[in-house]
């Protein structure tokens, strides 16, 4: 899955990969980052925005990791402040920019990363290689280390794509903040101030071209931390595979590489998922053309948690493999099933322990010239299955993108929703019914965030108009958190009785 930039834009299209998973720790020095040496910090106590007045306390409630957690619902139950009554009431609380760029090649301030929200504080990395704690509450940045980006060589710049997970670390007793970041390192920060406990080499990037890059976002499980590897914008192209850590030293425990020695391809652009005996579940990219031993290439794979030795696999079938077929959403765990949506357009629903093909479903269009397919990972709320694409014709009439919610057993549809561009990043969902549909797209229309209501399919409200989303919009502490080229914004339900609110700061 090829990620090529247009204008500052991530674009999907053509790929594949090279040489033992092993090798990825043997190149040159990652560029644009913080080098060798220690990551700077600072802690900050200016505020990046300021609150507004007459907003009501909607309740607490943290939001841990992408999509969640390692079950990958990205289903937040205990939410239950924005109804479908209440959308009409949330207005901008803060928004927050970040640092602009002062370096040569240094990415534009925004996000690609999404949000996590944990003990009245936000976690998130930006484009421009900086990674901010961020108050809740005041939009005010609390600590801050810069780490690095990556520069532009055969591939676009880029800072922070993964998201970061906080975990308590057992050994320690502390909350623990795990983030990979463009310089190839997984890093472990105290979640208090952003200052280091350690880092690990995940994959060295180049001097010279964009080989290596950190797409996948950490999975904190059974002690563990799992990591996917894959290429930048595949020129060139790099060995894919998945590698687990240490949770409390760091220290590296096994791999899993997808194709044989000497086989281009097979990328974890997705986050692992694990399931509920603590088996680890993948989503892999497809093997460089020509190339006539696909080994779990273009697959969903099943991984022993300590060794991650595969246990079984679902190989998309022959006549649905297209030239840039990869699974590039993550997988989701949903009752006995796992599934995810490759883009060939098709969603694949598997048993979670054989991953027997129980049910399959087109979900977009083939993947081609434009932005990919299917990248975005199911929403799962214990009742029904919500997935997202891009082209697909609903009733007649031809949409960029869609929200449907389908039958988790059968893949049966229960309704559609037909949206104006595709969707890329996960939509999220709430403990009231509203779900959270961003859309990516190159298109005459610009795009949003959608609030769907998910009884119906029924779009509530417009938010964020103009930038692509990428980042995943978090439910957490009774309030809506949206990062995009915009920035990193806080919704809240106004007061009926509140007066005018303030102006938003920066």
């Amino acid at each position: 899955m090829a990620h090529r930039n247009r204008g500052r834009g991530l674009r999907f299209g053509w790929k594949s990969a090279a040489v033992l998973l092993a090798a990825c720790v043997a190149g040159g020095a990652g560029a644009g980052a913080a080098g060798g040496g220690p990551a700077r910090a600072a802690a900050a106590g200016s505020a990046a925005g300021r609150t507004r007045a007459g907003f009501r306390d909607g309740g607490s409630g943290n939001w841990p990791a992408y999509l969640n957690g390692p079950a990958h619902s990205s289903f937040s139950p205990s939410q239950r402040a924005i109804t479908p009554a209440d959308v009409g009431r949330l207005r901008v609380r803060w928004r927050f920019r970040g640092r602009v760029r002062v370096r040569r090649g240094q990415p534009r301030p925004g996000f690609l990363a999404s949000p996590v929200v944990v003990g009245g504080a936000i976690y998130i990395g930006a484009d421009t290689g900086w990674f901010y704690k961020i108050s809740v509450r005041t939009g005010a940045v609390l600590a801050r280390r810069f780490i690095g980006y990556q520069p532009p060589k055969t591939c676009a710049p880029r800072g922070f794509v993964a998201t970061a997970t906080v975990a308590v670390d057992h050994a320690t007793g502390f909350r623990t903040v795990y983030v990979d970041a463009a310089d190839g390192y997984l890093y472990a920060l105290r979640a208090t101030n952003l200052s280091p406990l350690w880092r690990s080499l995940i994959a060295r990037p180049s001097r010279t071209v964009s080989d290596y890059f950190q797409w996948s976002s950490p999975t904190v499980a059974g002690g563990r931390i799992y990591v996917g590897v894959s290429s930048n914008c595949d020129h060139p192209l790099v060995p894919g595979g998945l590698v687990s850590f240490d949770q409390a030293t760091g220290a590296r425990l096994a791999s899993f590489t997808t194709l044989p020695p000497g086989i281009l391809g097979g990328s974890v652009w997705s986050s692992a998922a694990v399931g509920p005996t603590g088996d680890v579940y993948v989503t892999t990219g497809n093997p460089a053309p020509g190339t006539f031993e696909p080994a779990y290439s273009d697959s969903i794979v099943r991984l022993d948690p300590q060794a991650l030795r595969p246990l079984a696999a679902f190989a998309v079938p022959s006549a649905q493999v297209i030239r840039d077929g990869d699974f590039g959403a993550s997988a989701t765990m949903f009752g006995r099933y796992v599934g995810a949506c490759d883009k060939n357009g098709i969603f694949y629903a598997l048993t979670d322990v054989t991953l027997r093909l129980v049910w399959s479903r087109r979900v977009g269009a083939r993947a081609g010239s434009g932005v990919s397919t299917c990248a975005a990972a199911a929403v799962y709320d214990g009742r029904s299955l919500y997935l997202s694409g891009d082209g697909i014709t609903i009733r007649g009439h031809r949409y960029r993108g869609s929200i449907q919610r389908v039958d988790p057993a059968t893949g049966g549809l229960i309704w559609a929703t037909g949206l104006p561009n595709g969707v890329i990043g996960t939509p999220t969902l709430d403990g009231a019914g509203v779900l959270a549909v961003g859309t990516y797209d190159y298109s005459h229309t610009p795009n949003a965030i959608y609030l769907v209501d998910a009884a119906t399919g029924r779009i509530l409200r417009t938010l964020s108009r103009g930038s692509e989303n990428f980042a995943q919009t978090v439910f957490a502490d009774g309030e809506l958190f949206t990062a995009n080229g915009t920035g990193l914004t806080a919704w809240g339900l106004r007061s009926r009785r509140a007066g005018r609110p303030g102006r938003t700061g920066r």
